[in-house]
């Protein structure tokens, strides 16, 4: 058995590398998000609190995200998103939200996929985001549907077949969620934008309060400072392009705050957090990307609580972060070094002729004698094929463990 010693201790170290990374710290980082406690003072009123997970701009990465990469690359970028974005969300299910929405953008390249091609991301997605009746995945986004002009109408009807109405007035334990299609609404084609335009218009009073939701954040001055929490220098508020387009123009805002009348606003698109207070003293909260593969260090989702009060919306909000980004790939590369220099190392004591009898596989008696009688360039030729079998066999032991034992 000595000769499996060194082989079945690399074998256990990579089995731990792959728990401590794929399963404890998620577990752990995730555990740190904590639901705001709005029933401190009460506790019979503990049960009326709401809590709600906001999930912005997954955005699952496919074949034309990245055109200029080669085909294995993608699938191991692919693989790697996925997997991030799968075990954080495993972790995020055990905080138990009341209900859990999506702000749009849930694929990178709905807007252009054959019908084909698009059934087969959303069954990756929902392999990704198992679906339950509290999840709401119908706020669409520029990349699931297209922006403003730009949009197809029978995209956009692929996407509410699949997902649900992208327009919607629901009522969460006294609160009412108001989805608008932005992206639709910002369009000025009428057979585009009838149908967030006419939601809102048809709207009922307000009767109790109300959080708005929409893809694309609110018109702001490009100066406007988005808070501490922010990665990046600023929100570029007039940027736009090719089907995108920053924040809505200051029309629609005003038309959607005078129309809605929210106590709340949450938005997405943008991937990096923004805090801010519009001169009508709604509040809004650009949250943040959840994937790794969005342009932010530190990708997170939204943690939302309220309870019913006399006074109107009473809540709390804030940020729960995923798992730090590209470690674990960091901590493989190294694993792997550590891995191929013991490999080499055990088979260079055979050159110098200490412990003469051991490699990392075993060896038949015959091969044992066989190379006592090799010379220099033989040993080393020998010692060059051994180390490439006993690598290849690592390799795929590994691969084999990674695949049937962690990935979720």
């Amino acid at each position: 058995m000595k000769e499996y010693r060194v082989l079945f201790y690399l074998l256990i170290s990579w089995v731990i590398v792959f728990l401590i990374n794929e399963k404890y710290v998620p577990y752990k980082t995730i555990r740190q998000c904590k639901w705001p406690n709005l029933n401190q003072n009460s506790k019979a009123d503990a049960t009326t609190q709401t809590n709600i997970l906001l999930i912005a701009d997954p955005q699952l990465i496919d074949n034309h995200t990245y055109p200029g990469r080669n085909s294995y690359l993608l699938s191991l970028s692919q693989h790697t998103v996925d997997q991030h974005l799968k075990r954080n969300y495993a972790q995020l299910t055990k905080l138990n939200p009341n209900s859990t929405i999506f702000l749009g953008d849930l694929l990178d390249n709905g807007r252009a996929s054959t019908d084909e091609y698009f059934n087969k991301e959303v069954a990756r997605f929902r392999s990704i985001f198992p679906q339950n009746r509290q999840m709401y995945t119908n706020l669409p986004g520029n990349h699931d549907i297209g922006f403003g002009d730009l949009i197809r109408t029978e995209v956009r009807d692929r996407f509410s077949e699949t997902f649900g109405n992208p327009n919607l007035q629901t009522s969460i334990a006294g609160v009412e969620f108001i989805l608008v299609d932005t992206t639709s609404l910002s369009s000025t084609k009428d057979q585009i934008n009838q149908a967030a335009l006419g939601f809102v218009n048809g709207l009922p009073k307000k009767s109790m309060p109300r959080i708005l939701l929409s893809h694309v954040p609110l018109s702001r001055h490009p100066d406007t400072k988005c808070g501490p929490l922010r990665e990046k220098p600023k929100f570029l508020a007039l940027g736009r392009g090719y089907q995108y387009q920053n924040s809505l123009t200051k029309e629609i805002s005003d038309f959607l705050l005078d129309k809605i009348e929210p106590d709340l606003i949450f938005s997405g698109d943008d991937h990096d957090y923004c805090d801010i207070v519009h001169d009508q003293g709604t509040r809004e909260i650009t949250i943040k990307s959840m994937s790794m593969a969005m342009g932010i260090y530190y990708p997170a989702v939204q943690l939302l609580s309220y309870v019913k009060s006399p006074e109107g919306l009473k809540y709390q909000t804030k940020i729960c972060y995923m798992q730090t980004p590209y470690i674990n790939v960091v901590v493989y590369i190294v694993m792997a070094v550590v891995s191929i220099v013991v490999i080499l190392q055990q088979n260079l004591r055979l050159k110098t002729g200490n412990n003469s009898s051991w490699t990392v596989l075993p060896l038949s008696r015959s091969k044992r004698e066989e190379k006592s009688k090799m010379g220099t360039g033989g040993w080393r030729k020998q010692m060059c094929l051994d180390v490439a079998k006993e690598m290849a066999f690592m390799g795929v032991v590994v691969i084999l463990v990674y695949k049937y034992l962690i990935v979720i």
